[in-house]
């Protein structure tokens, strides 16, 4: 089921310049190529040509500092045979201070995963297994915000009141509004947005 077919697309580094959260959305839209695009043990941001080349249903997310690159998170028919960017993209085009939702509260999708290995203490995942008001446990969202504070374009696991708001998974920002946003607290990837950033390792992501 997890084992296979899986090209490295992308990868999320709190190391370098946390290029993920930048105001101009342009790692998510307008990236050709960027990074260590065949190795998937560099701790810093990598976007492959595969991230809008090729297509497919299932995403995983692992580590990139296990020898085995071990499955953190895998989520079957998510795309339906579509590319990464062209997925998340298909929402809106959310550059410079545009809103991802008209409302403070929602996820513009969502899919079912399966969390494999040990997860426990791994930064993006504190809420894989809450649930709350937003978004339920077991859950990978996409382009998510909470209340007035904090938001996330992968957000992993349950958001909402006693999910610790939506700031949790891949590029999670304390923007006011749900948008992108230099000017605010942001991480390429971790448990909110406000607290140190985990820079000892980074989180690579697979299309299959």
């Amino acid at each position: 089921m997890s084992d296979g077919g899986w090209t490295l697309i992308a990868r999320f580094s709190n190391a370098d310049s946390k290029g993920w959260g930048k105001n101009s959305g342009e790692y998510w839209y307008d990236t050709l190529e960027l990074g260590s695009t065949t190795s998937p043990t560099a701790n810093s941001d990598m976007i492959n040509k595969a991230f809008y080349d090729v297509e497919g249903n299932d995403i995983k997310l692992s580590r990139n500092d296990e020898s085995s690159h071990s499955l953190l998170l895998y989520a079957e028919s998510c795309f339906l045979q579509t590319t990464f960017r062209s997925k998340i993209t298909s929402y809106g085009n959310f550059r410079n201070n545009t809103n991802w939702l008209s409302t403070n509260n929602g996820c513009r999708f969502s899919c079912s995963v399966h969390n494999w290995g040990s997860i426990s203490g791994v930064a993006g995942f504190a809420q894989s297994v809450c649930s709350s008001d937003l978004i339920s446990a077991n859950y990978l969202s996409f382009w998510c915000h909470y209340s007035s504070g904090d938001g996330a374009v992968l957000m992993i696991g349950g958001g909402g009141s006693s999910c610790a708001g939506a700031d949790h998974g891949i590029a999670i920002t304390e923007s006011d509004s749900p948008k992108f946003g230099d000017t605010f607290s942001r991480q390429d990837f971790g448990d909110e947005s406000g607290s140190t950033p985990v820079t000892s390792y980074a989180l690579n992501l697979w299309i299959r």
